[in-house]
């Protein structure tokens, strides 16, 4: 495949052309097209590809894999070219060609690229033409010229089983890797790998939405991935590339909302995959700003790193998944990244003269750090003394008896059986003493349950359970595991299951946790492992395999259940190398050579570690209450907190994606304050701060939905409770993560907000489902605008098995789910550009702001059709499939005992509506009945 955008051919996702230059006999691979599903990747061009040599080619072919055109298969049948095709147009292509040796075995190949033909030509026939030792040198001088800014490595670094000077060479490795991960034309923009983990397992052939697949995978920017590559650089010196990631994060990544979302492409628009909130991404950040010397940086504060901080103080502690993006709840690695995010975001504030912003940020890290044990630190668990942290409390309750599936074909388990080193943040980051007694007191359960020994070292699984084989599910199979997956040796994305193993980066995370309790040489022996878990020429990977070995499948296996061959101790065949990995082992390197954690931020250490915690105010909001309505544009703001204290009020639209207002007073002599906050339309977090003189906080926050418009109501629908069972008949998933009413549209509005459209949909129940806000729910909204002319009655795959009605044709439509990016199109497919989309668990509102400029003006004789089903990111066409009757995580066409005729009907093509907004006179359940014949559904108009 050639542009990123599928092999070619009608059994796959794009077409690619191949040619042989007359001139030149070069191999010329191409592939004009630069539309994908991928719609904000601006920066594809016409991409041509040339093979040459530094002689002509004796013989030459173009042909189509596996056909008998294919290069390889004549090599196969007869020993030779038989064919001497010279063009293979449109398809998924393979040249091949015969290197003339009569003068000698010793040749030069080149690979050139292009966007025409004539310019890969030119650039491979000049680079052919150049001794290729001159090149090679001028190549190496570019990389040494690099290594020579860098901070050397250790000379007498001490690691067992390793020479200092096979320390240094990983170092110096690792340190290149990174900065090779960026990307060449938007700088800052370090992928999470250069690999792309089973992509022999990954169709080329899908076309979703009927366009050329994009598979971005690890080579994409996530910003946690980045936030740990960046600590590679201040470990290495190289402060130019941890600025430029820091500005990559918020001048093209972050939201308007001040969030940084999960991922995006390398020019910083969302991705196909992007989707999810993770407050860790958010709030490093913040961290990244500080470290990097931009914390006094005037508009990076204001445009950028105060929206971010907000964002967190208006969301944390919980808020989304923890880092391994499968779990919602209270997570002691994502806390630790918020503590550390708003300590910096606090010494920034004060920096740009912000101190009111200062005393929130730094009063909710506080808080964070004085409750994160009581919200992750579990008392009943099953090991050891029944004391220890947890991977993640659901409910911020880490001694309740709830359970939650593990995920990736993994089993359930109580959350209190689930563990995770991810408390080392806690003290890596400065937050609390590595010597702490819930620390120390872990770590023996974390051996005891997911720590394996292999030939390379001890090696971490992220997270498991005691339970033999229950560890992750991430993974390429090993059957004897408790995950559902087989044959042995599969790899993961083939049914999205697999066998979790150890991950060489948390080494590190625990060799730097040795490193602050004075064992340099555990640490040592962590690297040593980090450093025998590589593979090749020391590329350290995403996975070790920790199981017996296993041999490669024969030659010809089908790849999506093919053992590409496993060592005990050595990688497995995830991305390799993966950049957060080598980064950390680059860090490892020098923290062990300095005895310390030399990216420890100062600033949060000093907070909580060296001076001590500060003391807690009191504080208690006694209005407005938690929950209520409130009808005005303000809301009176009272309480109690130490008399005389300094008290911060911010107010965060969180459904409409506002600026926070920070409003101020100070508390009487009997300790109350009341102070007037504004209350912007929908739902508002209202957190307040507390500081007295002698540098005590507190904090408080409470949330209200408030009902004042600050625009036009354009429509405004209600729709009856209890008709989410789509023709009538339809039944919710068994499991417990489907809530009642989650697919039961209450109301819909459309409102004219000046230079934005705000779309709401408000369901019965919102609550958080597989870690996301809106991690059940897939909303499409059909817009017509009366004054286009290009319609469609198209729905978003011809699979969702309904169409909109003639006189509703759509001329733009709408997609939000909680895992993908919003889908903005016209009828004719093109992106319409990006829009934000939020949910709010205390209105029930899933709001969508849409640029009017894009969408147009709402007005009379528009029309809007709503359809709102179940989102399942493994689908095809992303929504959730049916059974007969209701399976785990399937819809019923029907309860058990139905006997209506839609009942008898093939679950594969009823309409995957759940519920829809109807016109006056439409009934649903004959609107959405497929025996009636082809399902077609209705808008409504505005009046």
């Amino acid at each position: 495949s050639i542009n990123g955008n599928g092999g070619g051919g009608a059994a796959n996702g794009g077409a690619d052309s191949a040619t042989v230059d007359p001139a030149t006999t070069a191999l010329v691979s191409s592939d004009v097209s630069t539309r994908s599903q991928a719609a904000n990747r601006d920066y594809g061009v016409p991409l041509f590809g040339a093979l040459v040599a530094d002689r002509p080619f004796a013989a030459t072919e173009s042909g189509f894999a596996g056909q008998p055109s294919d290069g390889l298969a004549q090599l196969d049948a007869s020993h030779r070219l038989t064919a001497a095709s010279q063009d293979a147009p449109n398809g998924n292509v393979v040249q091949t060609a015969l290197v003339d040796t009569s003068r000698g075995g010793r040749f030069t190949l080149a690979l050139g690229f292009g966007q025409t033909l004539q310019a890969a030509v030119g650039t491979a026939t000049a680079s052919a033409r150049a001794p290729f030792e001159r090149t090679r040198a001028r190549y190496l001088d570019t990389w040494r010229a690099y290594d020579a800014s860098l901070r050397p490595p250790p000379d007498d670094l001490r690691v067992p089983g390793q020479s200092p000077a096979a320390v240094r060479s990983a170092y110096w490795l690792s340190a290149n890797v990174v900065k090779a991960s960026e990307d060449k034309t938007f700088p800052g923009a370090i992928v999470a790998g250069l690999a792309s983990p089973w992509g022999q397992a990954v169709s080329a052939g899908d076309a979703p939405g009927g366009l050329p697949v994009y598979f971005g995978s690890y080579r994409e920017v996530f910003a946690r991935d980045l936030y740990e590559a960046f600590t590679g650089l201040l470990a290495d010196g190289d402060v130019a590339t941890a600025r430029a990631a820091t500005r990559f994060l918020f001048e093209r990544q972050q939201l308007p909302s001040g969030e940084i979302p999960r991922n995006s492409l390398v020019n910083g628009r969302s991705a196909p995959d992007t989707g999810g909130d993770q407050l860790d991404e958010s709030s490093y950040p913040i961290l990244m700003a500080l470290q990097s010397g931009l914390d006094r940086d005037a508009a990076l504060y204001r445009d950028h790193v105060r929206p971010a901080a907000d964002f967190v103080v208006a969301h944390g502690p919980s808020f989304g998944v923890e880092r391994w993006e499968e779990q919602s709840g209270f997570s002691p690695s994502t806390i630790a990244a918020e503590i550390a995010g708003l300590v910096a975001a606090a010494r920034i504030a004060d920096q740009n003269g912000d101190p009111a912003r200062a005393r929130i940020y730094r009063a909710t890290a506080d808080d964070f750090q004085r409750s994160v044990r009581g919200w992750t630190v579990t008392t009943s668990g099953p090991y050891g003394t029944g004391r220890y942290f947890i991977r993640v409390a659901k409910t911020g309750d880490p001694d309740a008896a709830i359970s939650y599936n593990l995920g990736n074909g993994s089993i359930a388990a109580d959350q209190r059986a689930v563990v995770d080193a991810g408390f080392l943040e806690l003290t890596r980051l400065g937050e609390l003493p590595a010597g702490d007694a819930d620390v120390v007191g872990s770590l023996p359960v974390v051996d005891a349950v997911i720590a394996r020994g292999t030939p390379s070292g001890t090696g971490y699984y992220r997270y498991g359970t005691s339970a033999p084989g229950s560890e992750d599910g991430y993974g390429d199979c090993w059957v004897a595991d408790s995950t559902s997956c087989a044959p042995d040796g599969k790899p993961w994305p083939t049914g999205n299951v697999g066998s979790g193993h150890p991950w060489p980066l948390l080494s590190s995370e625990r060799g730097e946790q040795q490193l602050q309790t004075g064992d340099r040489g555990g640490a040592a022996a962590q690297l040593a492992a980090m450093l025998g878990f590589a593979g090749g020429v020391g590329l350290v990977p995403e996975q070790d395999w920790e199981d017996p070995a296993l041999a490669a499948s024969p030659f010809g296996t089908d790849p999506t259940t093919a053992s590409i061959g496993f060592v005990d101790g050595q990688p497995a065949g995830s991305a390799d190398p993966l950049t957060w990995a080598q980064a950390a082992t680059a860090r490892l390197i020098q923290d062990v050579g300095t005895g310390r954690v030399i990216e420890q931020p100062a600033a949060v250490r000093d907070r909580y570690v060296t001076h001590g915690p500060p003391a807690a105010a009191p504080l208690t909001v006694t209005a407005p209450a938690g929950g209520t309505e409130v009808a005005g544009a303000t809301t009176t703001v009272g309480g109690t907190t130490a008399p005389g204290a300094t008290v911060d009020v911010a107010s965060s639209p969180t459904e409409t994606g506002g600026p926070t207002a920070v409003v101020e007073t100070t508390a009487d002599a009997s300790g109350a304050f009341s102070v007037s906050a504004p209350t912007p339309f929908g739902t508002d977090a209202i957190t307040v701060a507390a500081t007295t003189a002698a540098g005590a906080t507190g904090h408080a926050q409470v949330t209200v939905v408030s009902d004042f418009v600050a625009g036009t109501t354009v429509l405004d629908l209600t729709d009856p409770s209890g008709d989410d069972n789509g023709p009538g008949t339809y039944a919710y998933p068994t499991a417990a993560d489907f809530h009642a009413g989650a697919f039961d549209i209450q109301r819909f509005q459309v409102i004219d907000a000046g230079t934005s459209v705000f779309l709401r949909l408000q369901v019965r129940d919102l609550s958080p489902t597989f870690g996301s806000p809106l991690g059940a729910q897939l909303v499409d909204v059909f817009v017509r605008d009366p004054a286009k002319t290009a319609t469609s009655t198209a729905p978003p795959f011809a699979s969702r098995s309904y169409s909109i009605a003639p006189g509703s044709a759509w001329t733009s439509r709408l997609e939000v789910q909680g895992f993908a990016a919003p889908v903005f199109v016209d009828a004719g497919g093109a992106s319409l550009g990006a829009v934000s989309v939020s949910a709010s668990a205390v209105s029930r509102f899933i709001t969508v702001i849409v640029p009017k400029a894009a969408l147009g003006q709402p007005a009379p004789g528009w029309i809007f059709t709503v359809v709102l089903t179940g989102q399942d990111g493994f689908s095809g066409d992303q929504a959730r499939g049916f059974a007969p009757t209701a399976q785990p995580f399937l819809f019923g066409v029907c309860a058990p005992d139905g006997t209506a005729a839609v009942c008898a009907a093939d679950p594969a093509t009823v309409p995957k509506a759940m519920d829809v907004l109807t016109p006056a006179g439409v009934d649903q359940a004959t609107e959405l009945d497929p025996t009636r014949g082809p399902v077609t559904i209705q808008g409504v108009a505005v009046p």
